[in-house]
Protein backbone atom coordinates (compact mmCIF):
# COMPACT_ATOMS: atom_id res chain seq x y z
CA UNK A 1 0.00 0.00 0.00
CA UNK A 2 1.25 3.48 -0.80
CA UNK A 3 2.12 5.25 2.43
CA UNK A 4 3.86 8.52 1.59
CA UNK A 5 2.19 11.28 -0.42
CA UNK A 6 5.08 12.51 -2.58
CA UNK A 7 2.97 15.33 -3.97
CA UNK A 8 2.40 16.65 -0.45
CA UNK A 9 6.12 16.52 0.27
CA UNK A 10 6.84 18.47 -2.91
CA UNK A 11 4.15 21.10 -2.16
CA UNK A 12 5.31 21.54 1.43
CA UNK A 13 8.97 21.70 0.44
CA UNK A 14 8.33 24.32 -2.24
CA UNK A 15 6.09 26.35 0.08
CA UNK A 16 9.00 26.57 2.49
CA UNK A 17 11.44 27.56 -0.24
CA UNK A 18 13.59 24.46 0.18
CA UNK A 19 15.45 22.53 -2.49
CA UNK A 20 15.27 18.74 -2.42
CA UNK A 21 18.87 18.67 -1.24
CA UNK A 22 18.14 21.12 1.60
CA UNK A 23 15.18 19.04 2.74
CA UNK A 24 17.23 15.85 2.56
CA UNK A 25 20.02 17.42 4.60
CA UNK A 26 17.60 18.77 7.22
CA UNK A 27 15.86 15.38 7.47
CA UNK A 28 19.13 13.44 7.40
CA UNK A 29 17.97 11.27 4.50
CA UNK A 30 19.55 10.65 1.13
CA UNK A 31 18.71 13.25 -1.54
CA UNK A 32 17.67 10.40 -3.86
CA UNK A 33 14.97 9.33 -1.38
CA UNK A 34 13.37 12.79 -1.46
CA UNK A 35 13.55 12.78 -5.26
CA UNK A 36 11.98 9.31 -5.57
CA UNK A 37 9.21 10.19 -3.10
CA UNK A 38 8.35 13.43 -4.87
CA UNK A 39 8.33 11.72 -8.28
CA UNK A 40 6.17 8.99 -6.72
CA UNK A 41 8.63 6.32 -7.81
CA UNK A 42 8.90 5.34 -4.15
CA UNK A 43 6.00 5.48 -1.72
CA UNK A 44 7.33 3.83 1.42
CA UNK A 45 10.16 4.81 3.76
CA UNK A 46 11.18 3.82 7.27
CA UNK A 47 9.19 5.31 10.14
CA UNK A 48 12.32 7.17 11.21
CA UNK A 49 12.81 8.75 7.76
CA UNK A 50 9.12 9.64 7.55
CA UNK A 51 9.20 11.32 10.96
CA UNK A 52 12.38 13.22 10.11
CA UNK A 53 10.95 14.44 6.79
CA UNK A 54 7.78 15.65 8.51
CA UNK A 55 9.81 17.34 11.24
CA UNK A 56 12.07 19.05 8.67
CA UNK A 57 8.95 20.31 6.87
CA UNK A 58 7.39 21.49 10.14
CA UNK A 59 4.29 19.30 9.83
CA UNK A 60 2.85 16.22 11.48
CA UNK A 61 3.49 12.83 9.91
CA UNK A 62 -0.19 12.68 8.91
CA UNK A 63 0.41 15.63 6.56
CA UNK A 64 2.69 13.50 4.35
CA UNK A 65 0.70 10.25 4.41
CA UNK A 66 -1.58 9.28 1.55
CA UNK A 67 -5.31 9.63 2.11
CA UNK A 68 -5.73 5.92 1.32
CA UNK A 69 -3.27 4.94 4.02
CA UNK A 70 -4.86 7.25 6.60
CA UNK A 71 -8.35 5.99 5.75
CA UNK A 72 -7.31 2.34 6.04
CA UNK A 73 -5.97 2.66 9.57
CA UNK A 74 -8.40 1.24 12.13
CA UNK A 75 -9.43 3.59 14.95
CA UNK A 76 -7.61 3.06 18.28
CA UNK A 77 -9.32 1.72 21.37
CA UNK A 78 -10.76 4.39 23.67
CA UNK A 79 -7.94 4.17 26.23
CA UNK A 80 -5.29 4.76 23.55
CA UNK A 81 -7.35 7.52 21.91
CA UNK A 82 -7.46 9.43 25.22
CA UNK A 83 -3.69 9.18 25.57
CA UNK A 84 -3.21 10.33 21.98
CA UNK A 85 -5.37 13.40 22.57
CA UNK A 86 -3.29 14.16 25.67
CA UNK A 87 -0.11 14.03 23.59
CA UNK A 88 -1.46 16.89 21.52
CA UNK A 89 -0.38 19.28 24.28
CA UNK A 90 3.28 18.34 23.78
CA UNK A 91 5.51 20.35 21.46
CA UNK A 92 5.48 18.93 17.93
CA UNK A 93 9.05 17.60 18.15
CA UNK A 94 8.16 15.60 21.26
CA UNK A 95 5.03 14.30 19.55
CA UNK A 96 7.18 13.10 16.65
CA UNK A 97 9.52 11.32 19.05
CA UNK A 98 6.59 9.60 20.79
CA UNK A 99 5.35 8.46 17.37
CA UNK A 100 8.76 6.97 16.60
CA UNK A 101 8.75 5.14 19.94
CA UNK A 102 5.24 3.78 19.32
CA UNK A 103 6.19 2.55 15.85
CA UNK A 104 9.29 0.83 17.19
CA UNK A 105 7.23 -0.83 19.92
CA UNK A 106 4.60 -1.93 17.39
CA UNK A 107 7.33 -3.41 15.19
CA UNK A 108 8.86 -5.25 18.16
CA UNK A 109 5.48 -6.72 19.09
CA UNK A 110 4.82 -7.75 15.50
CA UNK A 111 8.27 -9.32 15.16
CA UNK A 112 7.84 -11.18 18.45
CA UNK A 113 4.47 -12.50 17.28
CA UNK A 114 5.98 -13.77 14.05
CA UNK A 115 8.62 -15.62 16.08
CA UNK A 116 5.89 -17.11 18.30
CA UNK A 117 6.97 -15.14 21.37
CA UNK A 118 4.70 -13.37 23.83
CA UNK A 119 4.27 -9.60 23.95
CA UNK A 120 7.03 -9.36 26.53
CA UNK A 121 9.52 -10.89 24.11
CA UNK A 122 9.85 -14.23 25.89
CA UNK A 123 8.73 -17.63 24.75
CA UNK A 124 5.71 -19.14 26.55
Amino acid sequence: MDTVDGGAIRRLRRARGLTMRQLATAAEVDHAVVSRLERQVQSDVSARALAKLALALGVSVDAVLTETFRASAPPPIAELAIEIVGLGALPERQQSLVAIILRAYKTAISDAGERGEGAGGTSP
